[in-house]
């Protein structure tokens, strides 16, 4: 996912990393020269990174479909990337045609690409937004035509805020959020562990000289358990990815509790 940065703090360009997600989740290669060359160094280095991704997704799609069962029917995905791959509205109005979808990003590029994968697509918009302006993504024309802030909503961070410093405040950044929607609304969040396996594939950007190395906001699952705060937490809680409501017969990782991207999702009272 691509979301918001601060320039000469976060590294690599979220969208580059956006992009590359494109490339491991659907295995097409229709992306700039650039990102598709990050895909293949971070496979090379770190191949766990693009299956983690891969597992990212899947549990995005156990996570909606949850969502939609529970009767939530109007999304707002913050930090979204592009929308293909199994994205939330394909999930989602796969279950029940008349969900509705907010993709908000701030990357021009990305945007532009967003909004033409969503542009037969009557209950679904991409905002060409900074999430961290939550009053223009809240009050944003197309945010009003498809989200009814009377009506519970499900507000998702799908590795969005590893983009954040904590200098940020990213806490306060999700509570404007969760502040926004009404009671019986969701909050989905997944997020990069500090694991010292993490950190290393990293950091073999720089030792094999492959250019640029991404610098993620790194967070533990207690602290990922902050920006839950208020909410009550659906079971199993804040898990690795693998293990956050698997399907019936799925076949998982060998070691799932290995796993060191985290999921969680809280409602709202």
């Amino acid at each position: 996912m691509a979301s918001p940065t601060a320039p000469g703090h976060s590294g690599l360009d979220a969208s580059v990393i956006a992009r590359a997600n494109h490339v491991w989740l659907t295995g097409l290669r229709d992306q700039p020269d650039r990102a598709v060359e990050f895909a293949d160094n971070v496979a090379l280095v770190a191949p766990h990174i693009p299956h983690l991704i891969r597992r990212q997704r899947d549990m995005l799609g156990r996570m909606v479909r949850y969502l939609v069962g529970q009767g939530i029917h109007q999304y707002l995905d913050l930090g979204s990337g592009l929308p293909t791959g199994g994205h939330v509205h394909e999930v989602a109005q796969g279950a029940r045609t008349a969900c509705r979808v907010v993709y908000v990003d701030n990357e021009p590029g990305l945007a532009k690409d967003g909004q033409a994968i969503v542009a037969d697509n009557a209950r679904a918009c991409f905002l060409s937004l900074d999430i961290r302006q939550v009053d223009d993504v809240l009050n944003a024309p197309e945010t009003a035509q498809l989200i009814d802030f009377d009506q519970p909503v499900a507000v998702l961070l799908i590795e969005t805020l590893l983009h954040i410093r904590d200098e940020d405040n990213p806490d306060q950044l999700v509570s404007a959020y969760v502040d926004a929607v009404p009671s019986g609304s969701y909050l989905g969040i997944s997020h990069f562990d500090d694991s010292p396996a993490i950190q290393a594939g990293y950091e073999m950007f720089e030792q094999m000289h492959l250019g640029d190395r991404p610098r993620p906001n790194l967070r533990g699952p207690d602290r990922q358990k902050s920006f839950f705060t208020g909410l009550d937490l659906v079971e199993p809680g804040i898990v690795p990815l693998p293990l956050w409501r698997p399907d019936p017969g799925e076949v998982g990782d060998r070691n799932p509790d290995r796993v060191h991207v985290y999921a969680g999702l809280g409602r709202k009272r």
